[in-house]
């Protein structure tokens, strides 16, 4: 009898913990997902803590300014990649010490690097980052996740593909150029003036290059590498310049000049050319006199 009451008792008060154990979490289980793809357990409570978490490729050394966000990051030499978490309702902990941590996990569901970042009372930052290396000896290609967790609750994560880096030459991309070479530019028109191929060797007078890019709104969203190059009439470069797009920069025309002074220049033909990575778009010829 005595058994059997110890039994009952027992029975009882695990079922009356069960939904006091169910109930300490301060999340809902079931995530939701913000418009940039970060995955977020809401607080019950409605101004609890939340995080929103971007990541980029490179970072602004003076402005900050996130650069090349995204979910698909190219594995190669140099590389890494910065997670920004920013922080919701930061303030109903403005006087106490809060503990968050930050956890990257690779394509094997393992965690490879764990971080704890302790904000103190009089600390009133509301973004916190951290960052990995992505070069090839440390990273394969696969699908990640990076985690955010406060007092050891996760709060947010979110999940990035790593891919191989494949050598981009340029032919991959239906971009056709339009070379337009002058003497000047108007200042508030952009008027292209004195166009033409060929030029009068004097004082303080430039040969302006001018390329209208077509089709460039179809990659507003890649890294483009543009090069120019000039070529005198022995056949040899004397000038070239490298102009890069990041992704989200839909600048359609790129722009180059040389100066045709007699100190600097002598009769005869030259080129330009253009460049997309290694692919050349377009050249134009002309003569200097």
């Amino acid at each position: 009898m005595k058994t059997l009451i110890h039994i009952t008792l027992t029975l009882f008060l695990i079922a009356s913990l069960i939904p006091v154990l169910s109930g300490c979490s301060s999340r809902n289980e079931t995530p939701t997902y913000s418009e940039d793809s970060t995955i977020v357990y809401s607080p019950n409570q409605p101004d609890g803590v939340n995080a929103n978490i971007t990541l980029c490729r490179k970072v602004g050394k003076k402005t900050g300014k996130r650069i090349d966000t995204g979910t698909v990051f190219t594995i190669k030499e140099k590389t890494k990649i910065h997670a920004f978490f920013d922080i919701e309702n930061r303030n109903i902990f403005a006087d106490k010490e809060i503990m968050f941590h930050v956890e990257w996990i690779g394509p094997d569901g393992k965690s490879f690097y764990r971080k704890r970042i302790d904000l103190l009372q009089d600390d009133s930052s509301s973004t916190i980052n951290s960052s990995i290396s992505i070069t090839p000896a440390k990273r394969q290609q696969g699908s990640y996740k990076v985690r955010f967790f406060l007092f050891r609750e996760l709060i947010a994560e979110k999940k990035f593909e790593l891919r191989d880096f494949v050598p981009i030459t340029g032919k991959e991309f239906d971009i056709t150029a339009n070379i337009t070479l002058c003497r000047k530019v108007g200042k508030k028109t952009g008027k292209r003036i004195g166009a033409g191929t060929v030029f009068t060797i004097k004082k303080k007078a430039k040969v302006r290059a001018i390329i209208d890019l077509e089709n460039r709104d179809d990659y507003l969203d890649k890294e483009l590498k543009f090069k120019v190059e000039w070529i005198e009439p022995n056949g040899k470069s004397f000038y070239r310049k490298k102009i890069d797009f990041s992704p989200g920069d839909s600048t359609s025309t790129i722009k180059s000049s040389i100066s045709i002074t007699p100190k600097k220049r002598q009769p005869g033909n030259y080129i330009f050319r253009v460049y997309l990575y290694n692919t050349l778009l377009a050249e134009k010829k002309f003569e200097l006199r």
